[in-house]
């Protein structure tokens, strides 16, 4: 008599979150095998230096905090349109909070900034039942309009103010660097002495590992902090799985007891502080409320937000990608062409790992397209220089391209839950 055992499923198959952890870092050693090729082929130093992501760093942290506020409210079942207006109250917030206190009140200025513009979205979407788009463009409209009036009103006439600037914020938040790598606490650099060898594969690294943990500011930290914290909040906590039914369910919400209305509430005005978050921590770069600083990040924040399907990780993905292609477009003009050889390698692997999963030719063509075009421009095209300085737009515009086949928003998005439905 033979006996055949057969081993739980669990040990036959890794679990997702192994599976999710190996293709996380293939995709990460792809891209840096292919960092190191462009590199060599566009004869770009700048893609791999600790100033450039030194920089990316820094300009990924306000895209990635708008785009995690604005997943608070759209697995809400809000539509959050208004970000960039969010953000431009922030930012004047900031500026007038720092003004009086400093850099750390600066953030809370930028909070309650970002607060009341989330109210305004509330009262009018959720009370009113006004069309959630009309009423995020009207936000940003109202908002940019606000900011100039308020500041011809405060800032006019007092030193080192005008109406589109505040006066400087004096001090700094505190910047850390990892210790006995970046020179923290008194410690050797060894990174720094590293990058300057040019030794093949090690110097890159050292220019990339360096650039992200050397001089971070605390206010980068805590940015970037909200996004794991909003992912223990969606999937482990019993606020984010109300979240999520308002946004999927919320008549299944309503029939189990649980209150749409205050969910929805609480997750816009949550999303709202969160971007005025970002537009502070924009003043604290500039040391001052600049009008037109926001420069259509709240936009670039919701293409994030799609591009990452509505997920935590995905959005941080796409906050560092956009976040390195600005500052590329502050670098030298064979950054930039080595950014796009990068990124167009990317999409032609992506759209041949689509084809070979047989996910349809829909979802693999405008990769291979897209791709093919973007090398074709890093190797062949004379590329304007100024065409840099718009590489966060086109990157923008790219990858929406590429992933707007796989996306899968939440079920009841943008649809009004009437208030005497929504409660006992």
């Amino acid at each position: 008599m033979t006996v055949v055992t057969t081993a739980p499923a669990a040990s036959r198959a890794p679990s997702s979150a192994r599976r999710r952890a190996r293709s996380v870092l293939s995709w990460v050693l792809l891209g840096f095998a292919l960092l190191l090729i462009a590199q060599w082929v566009c004869d770009a130093p700048g893609l791999s230096s600790s100033s450039t992501w030194g920089s990316a760093l820094r300009l990924t942290v306000p895209i990635a905090v708008v785009a995690v506020g604005a997943l608070y409210s759209e697995r809400a079942g809000v539509i959050n349109v208004g970000l960039e207006g969010m953000m431009i109250g922030g930012t004047w917030g900031a500026g007038l909070f720092g003004w009086f206190g400093g850099p750390w009140v600066a953030l809370i200025g930028g909070v309650v900034g970002g607060l009341v513009f989330g109210l305004l979205m509330a009262v009018l979407c959720l009370e009113l039942g006004l069309n959630q788009l009309v009423v995020g463009v009207a936000i940003n409209v109202l908002a940019a309009a606000l900011a100039r009036f308020l500041s011809d009103i405060v800032f006019s006439g007092l030193d080192g103010g005008s109406v589109a600037r505040s006066p400087r914020i004096e001090g700094n938040v505190p910047r850390v660097s990892l210790p006995f790598l970046s020179g923290g606490f008194g410690t050797p650099d060894p990174l720094r002495d590293l990058e300057a060898t040019g030794i093949p594969v090690l110097s890159p690294l050292a220019g990339i590992v360096g650039g992200l943990t050397r001089d971070v500011s605390l206010a980068a930290i805590i940015g970037l902090a909200l996004i794991p914290l909003t992912a223990f909040v969606l999937w482990r906590t019993r606020f984010g799985l109300r979240m999520r039914a308002s946004g999927e369910e919320p008549a299944a919400l309503q029939a189990l007891g649980g209150h749409v209305h205050r969910t929805r509430y609480l997750a816009v005005l949550v999303g709202s502080g969160m971007a005025g978050f970002a537009g502070g921590y924009l003043v604290l770069i500039s040391q001052g409320y600049v009008e037109n600083q926001v420069a259509g990040r709240g936009f670039i924040g919701l293409a994030t937000l799609i591009f990452g399907n509505w997920m935590p990780g995905g959005v941080f993905a796409g906050s560092a990608l956009f976040g390195f292609s600005d500052a590329v477009g502050l670098g030298r003009p064979e950054t930039f062409r080595g950014m796009l050889f990068v990124l167009g390698a990317v999409f032609v692997v992506l759209g041949a790992v689509r084809l070979r999963r047989r996910l349809g030719v829909r979802a693999a063509v405008p990769s291979l397209i897209l791709g093919a075009v973007l090398l074709v421009a890093a190797l062949v095209l004379p590329l304007p220089s100024a065409l840099a300085t718009a590489a966060p737009y086109l990157v923008t515009l790219a990858v929406l391209v590429v992933a707007g086949t796989r996306m899968r928003p939440p079920r009841a998005l943008g649809r009004f839950f009437p208030r005497q439905n929504s409660s006992r």
